[in-house]
């Protein structure tokens, strides 16, 4: 058997995926994989880094992973599994054919409207961001076991400071509002 290139390697398994997505079950594998990719590299690497992407995938694809690392796996899989729904579900909606674009639909299902398709694109989008940020919240407490780990903002961490609880709680809507705020702990940016 020809061993896979790291490349190739994903950080999260198909159950994994499955088991955190609304993506269903009976979804093929080869029909989500680009996605799973895509979002791999364009929403958890830029996170993990570089480095300590390519230990995760070694370990993943010599089946010799960590503890830690384990434990970082299964903090990256909700977020991935988010990602590759948001990217995926137009791609898993509609399939090109010779005669056009189709919209995919079985004979027990009823298809959204386009109004719809849209408020669960932008859910799916809100709940891969809140598990970015829970997964940022994990490294940032977690540091010392992943020296790979060299975000180019530590010092940002410092908003994830633990006490010993609280009786407020922050607001999370799902309007999404950009941050036009300087940056103050010295970082660039």
């Amino acid at each position: 058997m020809a061993k896979k290139k790291l490349s190739e390697t994903l950080l999260i398994s198909e159950e994994l995926l499955k088991l955190w997505s609304p993506i269903s079950k009976n979804v093929g594998v080869d029909r989500i994989f680009p996605f799973v990719t895509l979002a791999q590299e364009y929403y958890i690497i830029p996170v993990i880094g570089q480095p300590l992407k390519e230990e995760l995938q070694q370990q993943i694809a010599d089946d010799s992973l960590t503890e830690e690392n384990k434990a970082l796996i299964l903090k990256i899989a909700p977020s991935l599994a988010f990602w590759t729904s948001y990217l995926s579900i137009r791609g898993l909606a509609y399939s090109f054919t010779q005669k056009g674009i189709s919209l995919e639909k079985s004979e027990n299902s009823q298809p959204i409207s386009e109004k719809e398709l849209a408020e669960y694109e932008l859910n799916l989008k809100n709940q891969g961001e809140m598990y970015t940020e829970l997964l940022i919240k994990y490294l940032c407490h977690c540091s010392s076991l992943y020296p790979l780990w060299r975000p180019e903002k530590p010092c940002l961490c410092s908003k994830y400071e633990e006490g010993d609880g609280t009786n407020e709680r922050e607001f999370h809507n799902l309007i999404y509002f950009p941050n036009n705020k300087k940056n103050t702990c010295g970082c660039k940016g």
